[in-house]
């Protein structure tokens, strides 16, 4: 499903209800999960699912590894096609590629801070639904060939 542009804390209700279904609870890096597969599909002008593909670098220890959840419903790449995969560097960080292009979008450092010393996890997720892109990630993108 393509959710189109997004504009900062204006996830389609839809795609916020599948990924705390998904997930299991809400959360701050499910969120920022769910926006990150969010500006990864309007920056590389794709679709999702297919075409596309997602390296994680979070491993596998939660609550780092909830941006895996959001990133897998927002995107559409997961783990069981083939085209998400997790590995241990123990960082924030995913690299999205769709044939010759590269988008790598990391949280930002104070952001990450926030989120693990939050008292109040739903809190903290609401405040990153609303916040602009540019406070919760840096981001880089390749050239178009």
């Amino acid at each position: 499903m393509n959710w189109g542009r997004i504009d900062p804390g204006e996830l389609p209700e839809a795609l916020l209800a599948l990924g705390v279904r998904f997930h299991g609870h809400l959360g701050p890096f499910l969120v920022a999960g769910l926006r990150m597969g969010s500006l990864a599909l309007r920056l590389l002008k794709h679709s999702g699912y297919r075409g596309i593909e997602a390296v994680v670098e979070t491993g596998s220890d939660p609550p780092l590894s909830c941006l895996v959840d959001g990133i897998q419903v927002a995107s559409g790449c997961t783990v069981g096609k083939g085209n998400l995969k997790v590995v241990d560097r123990g960082r924030p960080r995913v690299i999205f590629r769709t044939g010759p292009r590269e988008l790598v979008v990391e949280l930002r450092e104070g952001v990450l801070s926030r989120f693990l010393r939050a008292a109040d996890p739903e809190r903290e997720a609401r405040w990153a639904l609303f916040a602009l892109e540019e406070e919760l990630f840096r981001w880089e993108l390749s050239p178009s060939s």
